[in-house]
């Protein structure tokens, strides 16, 4: 069995000449945000998943489940790819199909932002973007449609909402960095659910190290998952924060396994975003906006001794520059941003 370039990346010093750009992904730096968080008597740490090659943590699962199928034998040497995608692990699979010989075709929804959708293209895959807005019980979902399409061309579907081995790139390698990197001394770890790999996965393994460890969603306002999580009637609505949410639970996903969960509002999830780019010098993504202002909420509402809270910071605010950094769309979507 070939070895993985996760575990490469991990094993090797960070000064090593690495043999491709793709055993690059992974142990990236934790940041102490004390200046956005400087009214708060907790540490809040930054995980900057930015800066991984392609510029999300979707690099991370985008490796794991190309080198995993092909170990087992479900993607065959030069077989085509086909995923649903929410842009970002269209790019990481780009990148990692680019490298290993694959074609890869990328199934979107509109709302997916055009520079997410022009750098799979320059990675070499194809892209589809079709209407979005539909129920997942609906034939022409993105992620039916993305399916269908696999099946009849003879691709195989990567399926990253209930890929397992999604789940174990962040077991093996975002968990034990994040013990490592904090020394054990992690108390609460902040994150999204696109399919819920980072939290469920990253998560698992720091509550094995440490059962008392407090996992915590950041969910966009519009969002079901918040709600499913806290048993509660859903409100679903539009939202503008890309990446995250959804109106559908992912099959990797133990929503049991989860804390707590924060309903974080564009308005609120922009301004972060700005304010970490401003205050911190971080340029993230508005998911990241949203995450960072779930843990800032989080430490608001935390009693008692100093803890340590890591926020995952998904993706580098370069691919939002047409909307989250720009100021005619911002106006558009009403969000003002307070400097």
């Amino acid at each position: 069995m070939s070895q993985s370039i996760l575990s490469i990346k991990t094993r090797n010093n960070s000064l090593a000449i690495l043999n491709s750009i793709a055993e690059a992904v992974g142990n990236t730096p934790l940041v102490r945000l004390s200046r956005l968080a400087a009214d708060h008597k907790h540490d809040l740490l930054a995980k900057c998943e930015f800066m991984n090659p392609c510029g999300s943590v979707k690099d991370r699962i985008a490796i794991h489940m190309i080198e995993k199928a092909e170990q087992d034998g479900r993607l065959r040497p030069g077989q085509a790819i086909v995923e649903a995608t929410g842009g970002n692990t269209g790019i990481g699979l780009a990148m990692a199909a680019g490298l290993k010989g694959h074609e890869l075709l990328c199934v979107q929804t509109e709302k997916v932002g055009k520079e997410k959708v022009t750098l799979q293209q320059l990675y070499g895959a194809k892209t589809l973007v079709v209407p979005g807005g539909k129920k997942i019980s609906d034939p022409e979902h993105f992620i039916n449609k993305a399916r269908r399409i696999a099946e009849e061309s003879g691709a195989w579907f990567v399926s990253q909402f209930d890929n397992k081995d999604n789940l174990e790139a962040h077991y093996k390698y975002t968990g034990p960095e994040l013990w490592q990197q904090t020394e054990g001394q992690i108390d609460a770890l902040v994150a999204g659910i696109g399919t819920g790999g980072t939290l469920c996965g990253a998560g698992k393994y720091l509550k094995e190290q440490n059962p008392e460890i407090k996992l915590i969603l950041a969910d966009p306002a519009g969002s079901m998952l918040a709600d499913w999580q806290a048993k509660q009637e859903p409100h679903p609505d539009s939202y503008l924060v890309e990446g995250i949410g959804g109106d559908f639970v992912p099959g990797i996903v133990d929503l049991e396994s989860i804390d707590y969960s924060f309903k974080i509002s564009d308005q609120i999830s922009m301004q972060t975003s700005h304010d970490l780019l401003r205050k911190e010098a971080i340029f993230a993504s508005g998911s990241a906006g949203c995450i960072v202002a779930a843990a800032l909420e989080y430490c608001r509402q935390l009693p008692g001794e100093r803890k340590t809270v890591v926020a995952i910071l998904p993706g580098t605010g370069r691919l939002y520059m047409s909307t989250v950094f720009n100021e005619e769309w911002l106006a558009s979507k009403n969000i003002e941003i307070s400097t």
